[in-house]
């Protein structure tokens, strides 16, 4: 995945600097006027303006956090009496701060941006936007080593009444962070394109001058991969139900309206929300079964710890449930200079029999670009 993603953020900067470069090869010419046309075509020029100037450089800073709330629930008999269990485990990743830039040819650009927090930490986008419009892709990658889990237990036909249900919250500290990939494509596509720009609030790419709004369609893919089978994590995977890699793919798709606010020259606001549907949700999981020493476990002695093997894949399949994405965002432009703040908040949903997990992915990007 990651070499995949290299090659094509190496191809779309080849691409964006061939654009303007000369003694180019014709078809990168035709691309090249292709998007200088799709940038300006349809619009209205007293709602909406298309710089002179085509490039954008932007330094970012962004904060992002992925939170993951799951349910899990079993009932089975020990020793013919009715036990059930219970389980909330809810892990959030760090709040990250990443800092990079952006370079962008009239909404194509490509962005890199390293954590400052976390040296794993980083994230990746390619965005290719039009008038009408947009699509755009985000790779992050960071590590987990803080794990709530609430848990409810009991018997329910016990004759003693404190043991039909018992609650605790225990908090981990894992030695070995679980690791986390996330990869986020989203699409859209504006029913007024004429008078509403996506761009001029995202990647200022245009400049939009009077207020004005759009209905919206859009979608989104969303895919996961969780990696929590070290050695030292033994205790969490065998309070997960064996589980040690999930793996998940989301796709939803919605529609929504979005309004751009010029309360006066230069300034923009921007507020839009997309309430969804997962149309395909799916779940494959990796169990591993905890094999414990015969003698006590001795921290210098690796030979005593548990060990982890493994114990097969299933795959599972969601019923169609409720997501959504709500979007906000304010500029100022000042001749080539822009300065911006935005936000996202996502959510993502998974239902499977007596399972469940949602997945609520924010960020903030404050924006400081030049246009050339």
């Amino acid at each position: 995945m990651i070499k995949r993603l290299t090659s094509l953020f190496l191809l779309q900067c080849f691409c964006l600097l061939a654009v303007a470069g000369d003694g180019v090869p014709p078809l990168l010419k035709k691309v090249g006027n292709w998007i200088d046309k799709s940038t300006a075509s349809g619009i209205d020029s007293t709602y909406i303006i298309v710089p002179k100037e085509p490039w954008q450089l932007i330094w970012r800073s962004n904060l992002s956090q992925s939170t993951y709330f799951m349910e899990a629930s079993m009932e089975e008999h020990i020793k013919g009496d009715r036990f059930f269990l219970e389980c909330e485990p809810e892990m959030s990743t760090p709040v990250g701060l990443t800092s990079g830039f952006w370079v962008g040819y009239r909404g194509y650009g490509v962005g890199y941006q390293k954590s400052i927090t976390h040296d794993d930490d980083f994230n990746l986008t390619l965005s290719a936007c039009g008038s009408k419009y947009g699509l755009s892709m985000r790779l992050r990658m960071h590590d987990v080593s803080k794990v709530s889990i609430k848990a409810k237990f009991g018997f329910p036909d016990d004759k003693d009444p404190d043991l039909h249900s018992i609650e605790e919250t225990a908090d981990f500290n894992l030695e070995d962070p679980i690791w986390v990939r996330s990869m986020y494509l989203e699409g859209y596509y504006l029913f007024n394109g004429k008078h509403y720009s996506n761009t001029a609030v995202f990647d200022q790419s245009v400049q939009q001058i009077k207020s004005a709004g759009s209905l919206m369609a859009g979608f989104t893919f969303f895919r996961s991969t969780v990696k929590n089978y070290g050695q030292k994590t033994t205790l969490f995977i065998d309070l997960m139900n064996n589980v040690g890699i999930t793996k998940q793919w989301q796709f939803a798709t919605g529609v929504g309206y979005a309004y751009n606010w010029v309360p006066q020259r230069n300034w923009l606001l921007s507020i839009q929300t997309m309430p969804m549907l997962t149309l395909f949700s799916s779940i494959r999981t990796w169990k591993f079964k905890v094999k414990y020493p015969e003698t006590l476990p001795d921290p210098s002695d690796e030979t005593t710890s548990p060990t982890l093997v493994p114990d097969g894949m299933t795959t599972s399949r969601s019923r169609v449930v409720p997501s959504g994405v709500a979007r906000a965002g304010l500029v100022y432009n000042h001749k080539r200079l822009f300065v911006s703040a935005n936000g996202q908040i996502s959510t993502y949903g998974y239902k499977h029999e007596s399972n469940s997990l949602r997945v609520v992915d924010w960020y903030i990007n404050t924006s400081l670009g030049y246009r050339f």
